[in-house]
């Protein structure tokens, strides 16, 4: 397995195809407006959210994106989307790598606002409820 993150134009325009039918699935089934992928690549491009591609023989199977949220006392790093596939494998190869990426880039918590489901899935990674998020319309 290898995974990129895409942090350049260059990288994007190799890699960020590849991510984008995993991303889609989020949106479309996930999501609640509040974003799509072109909102994605847009925010990618623009250094605000760094998309990443995870491939096993030259094949995407899971695809994120993540951005940087900084609170007055945290530097959170908040999963925006997680599409694809092979979850606890890549986490098995991964997900230790990242946590000290993140750290070592100052923040002390990883985040997503996300599904019941989701948020059941994360739990196999120490991920715990701290807030419901609740909406309105207006």
């Amino acid at each position: 397995m290898n995974v990129t993150f895409i942090v350049s134009p260059d990288l994007f325009a190799q890699k960020f195809h590849m991510a984008a039918p995993l991303l889609e699935t989020v949106v479309k089934e996930a999501a609640r407006g509040e974003f799509t992928v072109d909102d994605i690549a847009r925010l990618t491009l623009e250094g605000r959210v760094i998309t990443a591609v995870v491939e096993r023989d030259g094949v995407a199977i899971l695809a994120g994106a993540f951005e940087f949220v900084h609170y007055p006392q945290t530097l959170a790093v908040n999963i925006l989307a997680l599409g694809g596939g092979f979850v606890d494998e890549v986490a098995e190869q991964f997900w230790g790598t990242f946590k000290g990426w993140c750290k070592d880039a100052g923040a002390t918590v990883i985040e997503a606002s996300c599904s019941n489901a989701m948020a059941r899935l994360l739990r196999r990674y120490e991920f715990e409820t701290v807030y419901q998020v609740v909406r309105t319309k207006i």
